[in-house]
């Protein structure tokens, strides 16, 4: 049987195509944000979602409904896994002072997932403390996957305490030496962890790109944090990749 790579958040739309070794299979949730977008490359598994640094008002009031209404019609349709990514971005002053405005598409999102019991892929930086105020909600969805967790091990641990069935990716940060990342990775039950490339972006130092086969140096990172053979964490992330996406026929 071919080894497993699950890349649970990637844009393949921006990214060189995946090349991989005979004996060695890729799967992932390309994570889409326009129709052009989903046209080229919605025959792979993907979600599709309103990214919060998109929004203010000046979106509010040109495409906001109808990217809104794209994306019911495809969850109408049943052609994508999970929404997002979306959540908050208070990165830089200038995306904290549309916070109001995330607020109310996160919102909009976040009905959605109820409504059509879906998964929920968060963007979330510099806003961690956001989800605690919308735990309650958040409860009502079927899993919700943190893309690139920023927070550290307590604040993941608090998440699930508070019925979030919280799913939480990391990618190259690990290699970046990111304590906080390093930590959940090590720590966390392995049946919470969903690995990631988020190509082409999240590089390194004198990086220019990030390539989807790059998801075997973050799956060899855990499996040195973690003391465990690369088909150990191969089967382990395949059966959360599919529990966390609800796609139990892979």
């Amino acid at each position: 049987m071919a080894r497993i790579f699950c890349d649970s958040h990637v844009h393949l739309f921006h990214s060189a195509t995946p090349v991989f070794l005979p004996d060695e299979s890729y799967v992932c949730v390309s994570s889409c944000h326009s129709k052009e977008e989903f046209e080229a490359v919605g025959h792979y598994h993907a979600s599709f979602g309103i990214h919060p640094q998109v929004v203010n008002s000046q979106y509010l009031k040109t495409d906001f409904q109808s990217d809104r209404d794209y994306l019911e019609s495809l969850l109408a349709a049943k052609k994508i896994l999970a929404i997002g990514e979306c959540g908050f971005d208070f990165f830089t002053p200038e995306f904290k002072s549309t916070a109001r405005e995330q607020e109310f598409v996160f919102e909009q999102q976040l009905f959605l997932a109820q409504k059509y019991q879906i998964p929920l892929v968060l963007h979330i930086r510099k806003a961690v403390e956001k989800i605690f105020s919308y735990s309650r909600e958040l409860k009502k969805v079927p899993s919700v996957i943190f893309h690139s967790f920023p927070g550290t091990y307590r604040e993941a641990t608090s998440i699930q305490n508070h019925g979030i069935h919280a799913f939480f990716s990391f990618g190259k940060p690990l290699l970046n030496g990111k304590k906080s990342a390093i930590d959940c990775a090590k720590n966390l039950p392995i049946e919470s962890l969903l690995l990631e490339t988020d190509a082409p972006y999240q590089t390194l130092k004198g990086e220019h790109e990030t390539k989807p086969e790059e998801i075997k140096r973050v799956y060899e990172s855990v499996c040195e944090l973690r003391k465990i053979k690369i088909d150990e964490l191969s089967e382990s992330i395949f059966k959360n990749f599919k529990k966390a996406y609800r796609c139990a026929e892979l």
